[in-house]
């Protein structure tokens, strides 16, 4: 029990960092003075996240998502959860890219893949999922 809520709590703060992705990219950012928030900080953001998910922007594009779940299972079996944290990675790193298309395609494969494997359905997944499609 401790070794699973003391999991939920890094989970958590991984988390926490996706949501400073989000603040950062919405930082004063109208879409037409070229300003991004905090770039520098966004890009060590995204370098601790993949590396606190185990994981790597290619590995995520170049796997299905049940490889992903696996590889993101580590050995506690919460890969589901990391798999979901991933895909809102994806989503903010192509923010960050030119091509930003095949992030978002593999975001919106992962978040239909842990929104139909997930024991819980999320209103948040489906408005990601709404977003990812417009």
């Amino acid at each position: 029990m401790l070794k699973r809520d003391f999991i939920m709590v890094q989970i958590e703060e991984i988390g926490k960092m996706v949501v400073q992705l989000v603040l950062n990219r919405n930082d004063g950012n109208d879409g037409n003075d070229g300003n991004d928030g905090n770039p520098a900080q966004s890009e060590d953001l995204l370098a601790t996240i993949y590396k606190s998910l185990q994981t790597t922007t290619d590995f995520l594009l170049t796997h299905s998502p049940a490889e992903i779940r696996e590889q993101l299972n580590l050995d506690d079996g919460c890969g589901l959860e990391r798999a979901e944290l991933a895909a809102k990675t994806l989503i903010e790193e192509s923010y960050r890219r030119e091509d930003p298309l095949p992030l978002r395609r593999k975001a919106r494969e992962l978040i239909e893949f842990v929104q139909a494997n997930d024991n819980t359905f999320s209103l948040e997944r489906m408005q990601l999922l709404q977003e990812l499609n417009d």
